[in-house]
């Protein structure tokens, strides 16, 4: 395999993570950090022991020698998605129906008012993200826990659909085809009908994973045939990119894009940040500011706002939350149901009058010092650089199908590194990912016998 494709997602991360630093010191606003030596030192040997950890498991790295040359009797699960397509497909379908119901508090499994609902989230999606903000969305919505419970079994199958889908495109009929994106859009209409632009980010960035891993993987005949045999997925990608950044602009500015610059309207700003001291650098020019530079003041809020909260958490001192603060899912499950409340001693609940841990984000390193302390979290980055290393490779070189159903999920996690812990925040997609991963290290323990 080519020596520059086993490094590229280490460049393509780090390069990300470097721009969201940039934007944080250099970018439209100016943040009032606190305790900056000690947050530089942190975040160095954060990316030091990342990359550290990736280039020691690369180095190392063996592909089996049953899968580096695989055949349908070594490799029976590289065929598992399309021979348990049905299986994948009805559970992932129960599970999107189940995920429908509670991000748009429906009153029922059939959304039978979903096409008003999609009519205003369309139309007018910060209307739609207000309402679903307010009490007035809650009345009539019942809760059933024993029903979302059942997502700690299937949740991951909405995972393994949609990749699935790309990797496995070419050996599926075009019945199978149409279901399989019929039960993948469910998530987009909840998103379009909540107004959350969170999930189409996350689709874009799950397609695209799925299709650099095709075109990255030893099997790879070029770039042109992989645009070739990927049209659908391609012309998708493109056209979730642009709803997805108008859907943002619209629902932060309160305003369409088009009574933004044609009508000349004026956006929502986010002046609520001026009373923590955060300055906007349009403030202080002569000329009236764009909707092109509001556009890059939101998008560096919503990138990199986390990393304040971090500055402002390191003067505080850690008490460790044993396991369960990293997740805010776990958080709430273990005070709930085992009257384990460790959220006092996390560090977004110490700096809460100062930064909102329920308005504001504080970064992916700061949830998991919650349980490590933040020296800790360089050996967690430490770890995360082997597995992520491990799990790519095994997926571009062995075609293994865990690994594959993997990367996406990683592409969560650092995509949401400067503002949460996405990934193990939430029931889904934590549940996901360690089903998953539990699978990926399976397999590669019997490949080796």
């Amino acid at each position: 395999m080519n020596t520059a494709k086993l490094y590229i997602p280490l460049l393509l991360i780090e390069s990300y993570l470097f721009f969201g630093l940039w934007l944080l010191f250099y970018g439209p606003l100016i943040w009032p950090l606190e305790n900056i030596k000690i947050f530089l030192g942190y975040i160095s040997l954060y990316h030091i022991a990342f990359i550290a950890g990736y280039i020691l498991q690369t180095v190392r790295f063996r592909p089996h020698q049953t899968n580096y040359f695989p055949t349908k009797q070594i490799l029976p699960e590289s065929n598992s998605f399309t021979k348990y397509f049905w299986a994948i497909l009805i559970l992932a379908f129960i599970a999107n129906v189940i995920g429908y119901r509670n991000l748009t508090l429906s009153h029922s499994f059939i959304p039978d008012n979903i096409l008003p609902n999609l009519y205003r989230g369309l139309v007018t999606p910060w209307e739609a993200r207000a309402y679903y903000a307010s009490d007035a969305a809650q009345v009539g919505f019942v809760k059933l826990p024993a029903v979302t419970a059942l997502l700690l079994f299937i949740a991951p199958f909405k995972y393994i659909l949609l990749p699935g889908l790309v990797f496995f495109w070419h050996t599926l009929n075009p019945a199978k085809k149409l279901l399989g994106i019929l039960v993948v859009s469910i998530p987009i209409l909840a998103g379009i009908v909540a107004s959350i632009s969170a999930i189409n980010f996350s689709y874009i960035f799950i397609i695209s994973i799925c299709l650099g891993t095709l075109l990255m993987s030893k099997k790879s005949e070029g770039v042109r045939s992989t645009i070739k045999n990927n049209k659908f997925f391609i012309t998708s990608l493109a056209l979730m990119f642009l709803f997805s950044f108008w859907q943002f602009y619209s629902v932060k500015s309160e305003q369409s894009l088009y009574q933004a610059v044609a009508e000349h309207g004026k956006p929502q700003s986010f002046d609520f940040l001026k009373e923590k001291e955060i300055k906007f650098k349009s403030d202080y020019e002569v000329t009236k500011k764009s909707n092109t530079t509001d556009f890059y003041e939101k998008i560096t809020v919503y990138m990199v706002q986390g990393y304040y909260g971090m500055s402002i958490a390191l003067g505080e001192e850690f008490d460790t939350s044993f396991g369960i603060g990293h997740s805010v899912f776990l958080q709430k499950t273990f005070a709930d149901y085992l009257h384990i409340d460790v959220r006092d001693k996390t560090f977004q609940h110490k700096i809460n009058d100062r930064w909102d841990q329920f308005v504001y984000w504080h970064s992916f390193y700061s949830y998991i010092a919650n349980d490590v302390g933040f020296l800790g979290v360089t050996i967690v980055m430490l770890v995360l650089g082997i597995y992520f290393s491990s799990a790519y490779l095994s997926a571009v070189m062995e075609e293994n199908l865990y690994a594959k159903m993997l990367l996406p999920l990683f592409g969560i996690l650092f995509l949401y590194i400067p503002a949460n812990n996405q990934v193990f925040g939430f029931l889904e997609t934590m549940t996901s990912f360690w089903i998953l991963t539990i699978l990926f290290f399976a397999s590669r323990k019997r490949d080796r016998y």
